[in-house]
């Protein structure tokens, strides 16, 4: 049961989510996550690394999945300490054995222990195949719609971009359990920073989304969410009216990054002033690829207003 000072605390500990989600918003989550007394099935546990920071709220949530053949999904840190959780959790579990590691995606408080976890257990450690090599010691790749067993099951690879390109989510059917990674987060929103991070593809992974039967979610950071599609459905609103904010912008004449983000973010700490730049960054780009927006060296200038 998530109480409230520990929702509360989640949320003090998390300037990236007061950046990237109003207040409105986040009430809500912290309303939320009050409410919930979930459990997850009893083939899946967690292990939350000791990485708590910005960007990763209380910290990287690594799963672990399965009956006596385990997957781990994500493993943020090297340290033994770290291991230790995650093999316990295993052990616990009644697992005989990690027999495979998968990755949401390659940013270092999802993947930076895998290497040593799978040193540490002999599991294959698998990764999405445009990113293949990155690491130097992945055993197999996954892509879109392949399906991944594990000791009870199997797990559905969604590839999801626009947080990151490999991004991916993978969908446990029997259960219905969405593992999310860092496309839908427990309490406020991902960063979606170019190059490689695409708003465009980031609003078209939400809507897939829709398309599967969630009953639960299970993200890279913060507490389970209990009520996906409102969830979903939240999150493609939010943009959807950060887009709208920088629509005005450029219609009241701030042209440049800078400008637009002063006037959107208005109570921004200087820390996080680059944070919220990227995600301003992300939508021109989007605009730019629909035609309704120009760039002129540093200058973004509105061509259509439908």
């Amino acid at each position: 049961m998530i109480t409230r000072r520990e929702a509360l605390a989640a949320l003090g500990k998390s300037s990236l989510a007061l950046l990237c989600g109003s207040l409105r918003f986040l009430r809500r989550d912290a309303e939320a996550a009050e409410r919930l007394a979930m459990a997850t099935p009893n083939h899946i546990r967690h292990f939350t690394a000791d990485n708590p920071g910005i960007m990763t709220l209380q910290g990287t949530n690594q799963y672990v999945v399965g009956k006596e053949n385990i997957v781990v999904i994500d493993v943020a840190l090297s340290a033994d300490s770290n291991m230790d959780g995650i093999i316990e959790q295993a052990e616990a579990m009644g697992a005989k054995k990690i027999e495979k590691i998968l990755l949401t995606h390659i940013h270092s408080d999802h993947c930076g222990g895998a290497l040593a976890l799978k040193k540490r257990t002999g599991a294959k450690l698998g990764i999405h195949r445009s990113r293949a090599g990155y690491l130097g010691g992945e055993d197999f790749q996954y892509g879109d719609n392949d399906r991944i067993g594990f000791g009870g099951g199997e797990l559905h690879v969604l590839h999801t971009p626009g947080h990151e390109s490999g991004h991916c989510c993978f969908y446990e059917s029997g259960d219905k359990v969405l593992f999310s990674g860092d496309n839908i987060l427990g309490f406020g929103t991902a960063v979606i920073r170019p190059p490689d991070g695409n708003m465009t593809d980031y609003l078209k992974s939400l809507e897939r989304l829709l398309g599967f039967n969630i009953s639960l979610i299970l993200p890279g950071h913060g507490p389970l969410i209990g009520k996906p599609e409102a969830k979903i459905r939240e999150y493609i609103q939010h943009r959807l009216e950060r887009e709208h904010q920088v629509l005005s912008a450029l219609r009241k004449g701030r042209n440049t990054i800078g400008d637009i983000t002063q006037m959107i973010y208005v109570d921004v700490s200087p820390a996080l002033q680059r944070v919220a730049e990227f995600s301003v960054q992300a939508h021109l780009e989007k605009l730019m690829r629909e035609g309704r927006v120009k760039r002129e060296a540093d200058r973004y200038l509105l061509l259509s207003d439908n």
